[in-house]
């Protein structure tokens, strides 16, 4: 194994086998990476913390040391991040599914930081009486979402039932806990984190029968407004190196994400990684 895939695990046992340490301050001789994180626990911790901590940081501390940058942390609710990296005020965000509107203006970085296979699933109260099976049974009902996430096509493109839109998941599950939508749609995979930190326990909603399976694949999406935006094929070139070399893996199993039996990644044509001719 090279030295440089040698050097790139042995940063990944560390970060895997010990807490995320406080963030040293800003260096003013070393270029600054902005990194937007959303609250979404157990993936990202902006809240009640002191340090913002995640898995993006622990992905993007090494290969940003090998770059000679410092990463700066700039804490946001989900939408107001988004809206930062359309203007180019922040270079990175997190955990992000890949779409064309997005591509407009965001590079989503090759391998997928989170590749798991999961439901979309749908919880009510247990005493709403309307049951659905499909997106068809939602028509003049209220579903609460996350504003300006993704979820799957044909919900995603619906328009005969009303959408609340608030800023994170375990807001959406209060809000139907507490009567104020008919519904809430969930990543079911990765949603205990968001029930305890809406206080509340799965078994205190009622999960509905339709749901939709999906390889959801989240991805480090570079800005391209920023004037940092040079450094995404380095960057991309780098974060490759450490997936191959079992870095995300490792990380995967700190966070518990799910594996899938299929974890060789396929990059698309857009990749910013320049491929050697053959």
């Amino acid at each position: 194994m090279p030295t440089v895939l040698i050097n790139i695990l042995f940063v990944a046992l560390i970060l895997v086998s010990t807490p995320l340490l406080a963030t040293p301050p800003l260096r003013a001789d070393l270029p600054v990476l902005k990194l937007a994180m959303f609250h979404n626990p157990p993936y990202y911790f902006t809240e009640n913390v002191v340090q913002p901590h995640g898995l993006s940081l622990d992905l993007l501390k090494p290969a940003s040391r090998q770059l000679g940058l410092q990463i700066q942390i700039v804490v946001c609710p989900f939408s107001t991040c988004l809206k930062l990296a359309q203007t180019g005020e922040v270079d990175i965000v997190a955990g992000l599914i890949q779409n064309p509107e997005r591509e407009q203006y965001l590079h989503f970085i090759q391998p997928a930081m989170m590749n798991f296979v999961s439901s979309f699933a749908f919880y009510s109260q247990h005493s709403q009486p309307h049951t659905i099976h499909n997106v068809g049974d939602l028509a003049g009902r209220s579903v609460v979402v996350m504003r300006d996430a993704i979820y799957f096509a044909e919900f995603d493109k619906a328009t005969d039932f009303k959408k609340i839109a608030v800023d994170n998941e375990a807001i959406a599950l209060k809000m139907v806990h507490q009567g104020h939508g008919d519904y809430v749609i969930t990543v079911e995979q990765t949603a205990d984190g968001s029930f305890r930190e809406a206080g509340l326990d799965p078994n205190e909603l009622k999960r509905q029968p339709y749901h939709v399976d999906q390889n959801i694949r989240g991805y480090l999406a570079f800005s391209r407004k920023s004037p940092n935006f040079q450094l995404a094929p380095k960057l991309e070139q780098l974060l490759e190196q450490q997936y191959r070399a079992g870095m995300f893996h490792l990380l995967w199993q700190k966070y518990r994400l799910p594996a899938i039996k299929a974890q060789v990644q396929k990059y698309p044509a857009e990749s910013l990684i320049t491929k050697p001719t053959e």
